[in-house]
């Protein structure tokens, strides 16, 4: 019992058992006897690539000491690369092989780079290739593979944010409904004073807006390039912001007295629950706001008039 509880609280203190580390050191301790055996038999002129090698796999070891994954990911892929040059061709013919069906999961850029590098034909490989260009079209691969491990970061750090920001904003939403809003009766729109109705559109606006930038966060987690500007912390709030700032807008709009004029919507809104279900929406979406300052301000584009030559011609 006791060195199960002393084995659980090891896994908590260190890195050493999450998957991420586990996966790179095993990596790691698997590629490091590969590139020894290598360098054993290697009978070569140029050795350069050796020095190379073991200088990329000890930085490797270095960025997993300091839990540096995606760092350590890349040493380690650029060494692994350097064992092309210790090939023979049937070896290097092998890994070209290996490599344009590897291609297949790549972006079409990425795709198209390797297959040009590797393949006179389409699909078909005719030659052994040289080791560099090897590497070069390995580190393609490579790259795609290290942006979306940094992407999947970007992501993961994007989700906590939203997450805490999400059960923040619901345990605030609960505490307004059991202060403010004791019951759903006919008398709930007449016990509201004005800053509790704003009070809870902001709320429900925050709510629209955090929900809209999960699924932005969902979707841009599965894009192929990396948006480091779109997936910022400040990006994420000033979304937010946004979404609150909209929401008040619409229900300032609707309870003035151009709601009348402008007809935003084709159904009544009185009660406070009708305002926090388009505070959400004005939250989740800015098609409302948009719309309502296309009817506020009116169509200001200017019709050009027909041209007097079709009135001749007729």
């Amino acid at each position: 019992m006791w060195k199960r509880l002393k084995l659980i609280r090891e896994r908590i203190k260190t890195y050493e058992y999450s998957p991420r580390y586990s996966r790179l050191a095993g990596d790691i301790a698997v590629f490091e006897p590969q590139l020894q055996k290598r360098i054993s038999d290697f009978k070569g002129v140029d050795k350069q690539w050796i020095k190379s090698a073991e200088t990329l796999l000890n930085q490797a070891k270095i960025f997993l000491e300091v839990y540096k994954i995606d760092e350590g990911w890349k040493s380690l892929h650029a060494a692994q690369r350097y064992v092309f040059f210790a090939m023979d061709k049937l070896e290097r013919l092998a890994c070209a092989k290996a490599l344009v069906k590897e291609a297949e999961k790549l972006n079409e850029w990425r795709k198209d780079g390797i297959i040009s590098l590797l393949c006179t034909k389409r699909d078909e490989i005719t030659e052994v290739p040289s080791a560099e260009v090897l590497f070069q079209a390995a580190g393609l691969k490579d790259e795609n593979y290290n942006n979306q491990y940094y992407m999947n970061r970007l992501s993961r750090n994007l989700f906590w944010l939203l997450s805490v920001l999400l059960f923040v904003v619901l345990t605030l939403i609960v505490a307004y409904f059991l202060i403010c809003i004791p019951s759903f009766g006919d008398e709930l729109a007449n016990n509201l004073n004005p800053v509790e109705y704003l009070t809870g559109v902001i709320l429900f606006g925050i709510l629209g807006a955090l929900t809209s930038a999960i699924l932005f966060t969902r979707n841009l987690s599965q894009s192929s390039r990396i948006k480091e500007i779109s997936s910022s912390q400040v990006m994420v709030f000033s979304k937010v912001f946004i979404g609150a700032g909209f929401s008040v807008f619409i229900f300032l709009l609707l309870r003035s007295t151009l709601a009348d004029s402008i007809k935003l919507f084709a159904f009544t809104i009185s009660k406070p629950l009708d305002y926090f279900t388009i505070a959400f929406a004005s939250g989740f979406t800015e098609r409302l706001a948009q719309k309502s300052m296309g009817l506020i301000i009116g169509n200001i584009e200017v019709k050009k008039p027909k041209s007097s030559g079709s009135d001749i011609t007729e």
